[in-house]
């Protein structure tokens, strides 16, 4: 049976299980990607060495795609290990691929106040204050609606996320979530939800919500960072700066913020946020005592 087949087999059955947004990025990197090379051969006569050709072809991306892609690979011959036409399945016999995680690089709290005191007073503010002040993603944030807020109790619900593949329940079944309400927060949150009578939190000029963040990301994040000689980075790294300020200040413990993120367990945080702050010295109190 060939490649192709099963490859189409593979998107039939994720189809299913999987949300359009993921479906749809396993579909480009099966047709851009994988059958332009494997496309004609038959599946059980696809050898490692034919692997190692096609992933040394691949040159236009780093390794975290590349990553990727073989997972992508490796689900379609799974299929074929299950159907009993390979023996074993050829992905697992490449070498796992070397990925050194890009160090982030929060924002200083002078930062946030420079970004926050400057940002135009429209939606884009609002936007600003919920990211940096509970680290909830983006599409978390214009997914939001008015019911979700819970200004008695002082927590956000976080219970649905929008993108350019429409809305649906965040990222995975612990990104459904309670964030606390800080004071900082409360008065950019009361003053959005009286702007107007729409059901969601944050819509656009023509009375919809935002289907993403795009516009706020073009038209204001990219200006405003240059405008202040900020350096440029993603508007996801208003999430890493709330992440490793919350450790950082000792106000949360791992397993708390790994809550308020929406992870399922601490590894990320211990990964990511606590590596962070073990290497980052540059503040450290030099005049502590240690032995007294």
């Amino acid at each position: 049976m060939s490649f192709s087949a099963y490859s189409a087999m593979f998107l039939d059955f994720k189809r299913e299980e999987l949300k359009y947004s993921t479906f749809y990025k396993y579909e480009q990197i099966i047709k851009s990607r994988l059958l332009p090379f494997f496309k004609d051969m038959e599946i059980e006569d696809i050898k490692p060495s034919d692997l190692k050709k096609w992933l040394y072809s691949v040159s236009d991306v780093g390794t975290k795609s590349k990553k990727h892609y073989l997972g992508v690979l490796s689900g379609i011959f799974n299929e074929a290990l299950l159907d009993e036409v390979i023996q074993r399945n050829p992905v697992k016999l490449i070498r796992a691929l070397k990925y050194d995680k890009p160090t982030i690089k929060p924002f200083t709290a002078d930062e946030v106040r420079l970004i926050m005191n400057n940002a135009p007073d429209n939606n884009f503010k609002y936007y600003l204050a919920i990211a940096f002040y509970t680290g909830m993603r983006s599409g978390e944030i214009v997914g939001l609606k008015k019911r979700d807020i819970d200004f008695k109790d002082g927590l956000i619900n976080i219970e649905r996320s929008r993108s350019r593949f429409g809305e649906s329940t965040p990222k995975t079944k612990y990104s459904m979530r309670q964030v606390p309400i800080i004071k900082l927060l409360e008065p950019y949150l009361l003053e959005l939800y009286d702007k107007h009578d729409n059901e969601y939190l944050f819509i656009t000029q023509y009375n919809k919500p935002y289907r993403d963040t795009n516009v706020f990301v073009n038209q204001y994040w990219i200006p405003i960072l240059k405008d202040l000689k900020i350096e440029y980075r993603r508007p996801y790294n208003t999430r890493h700066t709330y992440a490793t300020n919350m450790l950082y200040n000792k106000i949360v413990a791992p397993v708390e913020l790994a809550c308020l993120l929406g992870h399922s367990n601490t590894e990320m945080v211990y990964n990511v946020y606590v590596s962070y702050i073990e290497t980052n010295h540059k503040n450290f109190d030099r005049s502590i005592a240690i032995y007294k």
